[in-house]
């Protein structure tokens, strides 16, 4: 089964380069580092002499996810080089941001056995954290071999993804059962990787990072806006938008039919806020961009602002009245619940929430989440939340759940250290 992966991979190759190309965030700095993608390291700027622990957070969520394990395992092994790898740009822009030089940072390989090798030979691992589900059969397969522990962290297994898994049998038990230590967001996924081949002795429980990931520092402002035009607002948050929620979203709106309230739309890709603000044109909306040359503004005289630059939701959600989460009315799964929690403001979403299952359950037993799947269920959810007299009822059940679900960092990298030469 892996020589038929590895054929469809190779196969697959061309395909993959010519996607990095088309990004629209692909540069000439982007082209320039395209060679870490075959398995090439910049070994003039490592440190050989010592071992690594390696890290790989495939994207943005999963560096923010990572931060706070990061500079822990920075303080609990002082002498060891921490290595950390993305898959996309954003995501390696977030590391640097965040780290700067404190930690080397590449671009993860293709997923050819080739360039995996290539990757791992000149470097002295001692082990491998994968954050979330991201697998890579070679990579897992050729850190085994080399007698690399490798660790899966924060691991969820949604019904739809084990599904995916059961068609490929031979090769997922093949990977998974090679995993020494899987640290599982709830039980069900503890029982799904079970299925796919994972041994049940070597997979642990615990509450998502996310929650030890959360800042306690408020949000500092991002854009300008009016502080008194605010006072006077009901702001609603629809983050993390895919194509065709926006369109429900907006009709959620205007069946809401209140002047007391701005809705701020926030597409997961940025680039696409154009397509946005176009449909808000054909339906002749009164909006704005977030981003108007130069500027940051939040411009609360129009009826609608679209967010067309990442790094603002944080300050959005401190400020607003209400949260959307998208990726939920069509087949994604969601997207992050926890982040309008901090703010203890009440959460709605369709009910496609897979990735975030457990969260979500418990949210709406807490009644901080409420599920509408059209324009009218979602409007009639707003205009309850947004009349009620006792919003402090909300924060501290929003609070209260915070804490309660907090502490899985330091329990994980107990786990982690004992795994760890």
């Amino acid at each position: 089964m892996i020589f038929l992966y590895n054929l469809l991979t190779f196969l697959y190759l061309p395909v993959a380069i010519l996607k990095l190309f088309y990004k629209k965030n692909f540069s000439f700095k982007e082209f320039k580092r395209i060679k870490e993608r075959f398995g090439s390291l910049k070994i003039n700027e490592f440190n050989l002499d010592k071992s690594f622990i390696w890290i790989h957070a495939v994207s943005v969520g999963e560096v923010n996810t990572s931060v706070k394990l990061i500079k822990k395992l920075q303080k609990d092994f002082p002498n060891k080089n921490i290595l950390v790898t993305t898959t996309t740009e954003t995501g390696s822009s977030r590391l640097k941001k965040i780290f700067k030089d404190d930690i080397y940072h590449q671009y993860l390989p293709f997923d050819v056995a080739y360039f995996v090798k290539k990757f791992i030979n000149p470097l002295k691992l001692d082990c491998l954290i994968l954050i979330e589900t991201e697998i890579w059969p070679n990579l897992i397969i050729k850190c085994f071999n080399k007698k690399i522990p490798i660790i899966l962290l924060n691991g969820r297994l949604s019904k739809k993804s084990l599904n995916k898994y059961k068609r490929f049998k031979n090769l997922s038990h093949q990977v998974f059962s090679k995993i020494n230590l899987i640290i599982a967001q709830s039980n069900k996924d503890k029982i799904n990787f079970t299925k796919i081949g994972a041994n049940l002795s070597d997979i642990h429980v615990e509450s998502s990072l996310k929650f030890d990931a959360l800042d306690a520092e408020p949000a500092k402002p991002s854009f300008s806006f009016s502080a008194e035009l605010i006072n006077n607002k009901k702001i609603i948050v629809c983050a993390s938008t895919h194509p065709n929620e926006e369109e429900i979203l907006f009709k959620s709106f205007k069946i809401l039919n209140d002047a007391s309230v701005h809705l701020v739309l926030v597409p997961r890709h940025p680039h696409r806020a154009k397509s946005v603000g176009n449909f808000l044109k054909k339906e002749k909306s009164d909006f704005s961009f977030l981003q108007e040359n130069e500027n940051f503004n939040l411009d609360l005289n129009k009826k609608v602002t679209v967010v067309n630059e990442i790094g603002h939701l944080n300050f959005l959600y401190s400020i607003s009245d209400l949260a959307f989460i998208g990726g939920t009315l069509i087949e994604h799964g969601g997207q992050n619940f926890l982040e309008p929690v901090k703010y203890g403001i009440p959460i709605s979403s369709g009910n496609s929430v897979y990735n975030f299952q457990e969260i979500a359950d418990q949210l709406c037993e807490l009644n901080i989440l409420k599920y509408g799947n059209t324009a009218e269920e979602i409007s009639s959810i707003w205009k309850i939340e947004l009349n009620k007299k006792n919003k402090d009822l909300i924060k501290q059940a929003c609070s209260e759940y915070i804490l309660s679900q907090q502490g899985s960092l330091s329990r994980s990298a107990k786990k982690i250290k004992e795994h760890i030469k």
